[in-house]
């Protein structure tokens, strides 16, 4: 529902050609101003006379203030790369600076905050981004690049002081011996000036009252945890807490502040501990709402039609891709960057910018850009009845990122693919701050795009655009085939590739995907007979049989990475999980008379039924668990080199922890309600992925449990989790601060998701901000919005005709 402050930010914008602005008002910081401090310690003051007990590491100087606050200075840019850079400037920026002060193996285990008074001057800098790090040497040292903890980042308003809060109740504190202070120098765009400047004022020790949940399945005390955007009006519609002193909850209109429905709390035994569950399915007219249970009030929602519970979270999905676009100047980011980012083939050269940044660190990946492109498109199709000026925006927004994938391409089946930036440049091709782009004939990107192109060729408006579009699909295809025909799967390039963790049954997924689009399209009988062949090797690496469980039942209907059937497939970082519906609704769509469509139609329903199941392992929260892991996976070296990145010996030892940490079903199966993952953690693109699969299943279905699953990954997101914060910046309340570093906090922002402690599987979730789990990903609000897309087709779905589970396609 759009509110009219929305509307008018989205106006003053101009439907988004300016970032809408962020309010800062309902943030979690903002909520931290609140708290009451109950003790603290001062550890640094700047009346002191001079810089004693401060050290100073890395690129500038060290200096007192005339205040006597501690300050340090560098350049925004150096004439070399740091010693050990690679010298293609991939994934490197220009060094760094830190204030070291060192304690003497102090134990702050009785504070669970830190404040600190900063103040920056990067001159001109787009964001003023700041670094702080602790180091223990106690019982769970930090900081431990493994795990990634002990690093906290934080956006500064610039040129003026800042109080930072930092809640470290999880953070390992019985040994503190450092803490730096400090920041990354990222280059200069073309208003950045030459120099950057970091004081500290002061920091302190503090013990604040009701402290924000970090870790576990349990919600605070004082929380009523539920969606904060709200819930379809023909959806499940349920909010939980615990310890709450009542046997009823109610529900409140927010407009009149009458009272519309009263409901018994039911308390509730689970695999994840006991909980109070309050549903109101009930109620179903459109409408903002809350929760009262005797003092507590739960933030306000909204109840109606998808359009009108998700139509907000759709433009701030569509203004974070825009603050995303590279080579386009987006007022108050940054200019027109990374025209020096240079992709080579063939003896010819082009810029790698357009499309939209990857990720924080603001590198590129073609085909990140081009799922969020269809995604786009996707919606649009969706919008076009429902909201004009919405349609026309998400249009235009898509053929920015088709522009690039149109730019990239060689026209010899190359692309140009990736490049890691992590920093500014200067637009000047030929000087030491430029970058190479990778460049890669790879048949799996090939079957992919051209999918993507030959699905969207018939939503342009533009005819002669359409026309050789879907003429390039038909070449892109054909270059992943003869690509395939000569070397298979064996085809990967090196893992900053965000396609190096695909499996051969997600590749061929894919492939059949695209065929069956290229069908689609022409009525070409050879695009139909692919899509077959393909999809065949995909049947042959789903579980139909069933694997037998403790309790006699059995677990069917996912995937594994190859027909072997020996690995399971899962996902960590990336997630496409998705693309395995996608196929098979797309071949049973297309084929519908085929001799093989009923066991196409059957793995679709075998899929819904092990989604359903999987669903009760994290109940009554709507996070979809990970998935199944067998104890030998990790045996199988190559399939798991693939699978996780950056990883030393440990991770086959800690494979088997982080099993022990799941859910025990047989002696070789375990369920993980997280994923098993090392060196990049956070679960928003896996939960997403599995949600959009919930949505193809649950439309070809006609199947509302699995809609309300699909639905339910956006619920956790933005709420109805257990810190009862919302992930996406500027939707609902609570949400933090992500690591955006080059481009600072965006409006509809996602980050990468949360994680686990160590070998843990439980959430986990500290303030601590950094990558990756932290990190914004573009490539999220692609998924968000084509989960939405689904949400609005089941909608018209409901208006036109009888929408009851099991009605047409999930009859055997």
């Amino acid at each position: 529902m759009l509110s009219e402050q929305l509307l008018s930010d989205i106006k003053q914008s101009g439907y988004i050609h300016r970032p809408l602005p962020r309010y800062a008002e309902h943030s979690l910081e903002a909520a931290q101003e609140q708290l009451e401090v109950l003790d603290s310690r001062t550890l640094y003051c700047a009346s002191e006379t001079d810089a004693s007990g401060w050290t100073f590491k890395g690129v500038g100087e060290m200096q007192v203030d005339h205040d006597g606050a501690v300050s340090i200075t560098s350049p925004t840019v150096m004439p070399h790369w740091p010693e050990g850079a690679p010298a293609d400037g991939d994934y490197v920026n220009f060094g760094e600076a830190w204030l070291v002060r060192q304690f003497q193996g102090e134990n702050w285990k009785r504070f669970n905050r830190i404040s600190i008074e900063l103040k920056a001057d990067f001159q001109g800098t787009p964001n003023t981004y700041v670094m702080l790090k602790f180091r223990n040497e106690g019982e769970i040292p930090i900081p431990d690049i493994y795990f990634r903890e002990g690093v906290h980042g934080v956006n500064l308003s610039n040129t003026e002081w800042n109080t930072v809060h930092l809640n470290i109740a999880e953070l390992p504190r019985d040994v503190i011996t450092e803490i730096e202070i400090g920041y990354f120098i990222n280059g200069k765009s073309y208003a950045t000036g030459d120099a950057m400047k970091l004081s500290v004022r002061s920091i302190r020790l503090e013990l604040v009252d009701q402290q924000e949940v970090t870790k576990g399945w349990s919600p605070s005390p004082r929380e009523i945890v539920c969606s904060h955007s709200g819930y379809r009006a023909d959806s499940a519609k349920t909010a939980l807490a615990q310890q709450l002193d009542a046997e009823q909850f109610q529900i409140f209109s927010e407009k009149s502040g009458k009272l519309v429905y009263t409901g018994a709390i039911d308390h509730v035994e689970t695999g994840i501990g006991p909980f109070q569950l309050m549903d109101f399915t009930e109620v179903a007219e459109e409408g903002r709402y809350y929760i009262r249970v005797g003092e507590i009030t739960s933030h306000p929602f909204t109840i109606g039609s998808a359009s009108k519970v998700w139509h907000a979270s759709i433009w701030k999905s569509l203004n974070f891709v825009f603050c995303e676009r590279c080579g386009y100047p987006v007022p108050g980011i940054h200019g027109t960057c990374h025209a020096d980012i240079i992709a080579e083939h063939n003896g010819t050269k082009l810029a790698f910018h357009g499309g939209w940044h990857d990720a924080g660190d603001v590198s590129q990946q073609m085909i990140q850009t081009a799922e969020v492109t269809l995604a786009l498109f996707e919606l649009a199709e969706r919008m076009q009845p429902i909201d004009e000026d919405l349609y026309l925006r998400l249009v235009e927004e898509g053929e920015w990122g088709l522009d690039f994938l149109l730019k990239t391409r060689y026209g010899d089946g190359y692309r140009a693919t990736s490049a890691g930036i992590t920093r500014w440049t200067d637009g000047r091709i030929g000087n030491m701050d430029d970058c190479a782009a990778r460049v890669h004939n790879q048949a799996y990107e090939n079957f992919y795009c051209a999918g993507i192109e030959a699905y969207i060729h018939s939503r342009l408006p533009d005819e002669a655009l359409s026309k050789r579009l879907l003429e390039i699909a038909k070449e892109d295809f054909q270059y992943a085939l003869d690509v395939f025909m000569e070397v298979g799967f064996d085809q990967k390039p090196i893992f900053w590739e965000h396609t190096y963790q695909t499996s051969e049954s997600l590749f061929m997924a894919t492939a059949s995907w695209a065929a069956s689009m290229l069908y689609k399209a022409t009525g070409d009988e050879p695009y139909a007979e692919k899509a077959v062949e393909f999809i065949r090797y995909v049947e042959q690496s789903q579980e139909l049989e069933g694997i037998s469980l403790q309790d006699g039942a059995s677990f069917r209907g996912f995937f594994y990475r190859n027909p072997e059937k020996k690995v399971i497939q899962h996902f960590n970082h990336q997630a496409r999980e998705h693309l395995y519906l996608q196929a098979l609704a797309a071949v049973h769509e297309t084929q519908p008379c085929h001799e093989e469509a009923v066991r196409w139609l059957q793995s679709i329903q075998a899929y819904g039924s092990y989604l359903k199941k999987l669903s009760s392992y994290t109940a009554p929260y709507p996070m979809i668990a990970s998935g199944l892991y067998h104890v030998d996976e990790h045996l199988d070296k190559r399939s798991f080199g693939h699978q996780h990145l950056l990883v030393d010996d440990r991770a086959y030892d800690d494979y088997k922890l982080q099993l022990q940490q799941g859910v025990q079903l047989s002696e070789e199966i375990y369920v993980r309600r997280f994923p098993v993952w090392f060196s990049f953690k956070g679960n928003n693109a896996i939960v997403l992925s599995t949600g959009k699969a919930a949505s193809i299943a649950g439309l070809y279905l006609k199947d509302r449990e699995l809609l309300d699953i699909a639905e339910g990954q956006l619920h956790w997101i933005v709420g109805k989790n257990p810190f009862g914060q919302s992930l996406m910046y500027g939707e609902g309340y609570r949400y933090a601060q992500q690591y955006s570093v080059l481009s600072g906090e965006m409006t509809g922002e996602l980050p990468v998701g949360v994680q686990t402690f160590g070998n843990e599987d439980v959430p986990y979730w500290p303030q601590f901000n950094n990558a990756t789990y932290k990190e914004v990903w573009v490539g999220l609000a692609g998924k968000w919005m084509s989960i939405v897309a689904d949400l609005y087709a089941a909608d018209a779905s409901f208006a036109t005709e009888s929408f009851e589970a099991g009605e047409v396609h999930n009859e055997s």
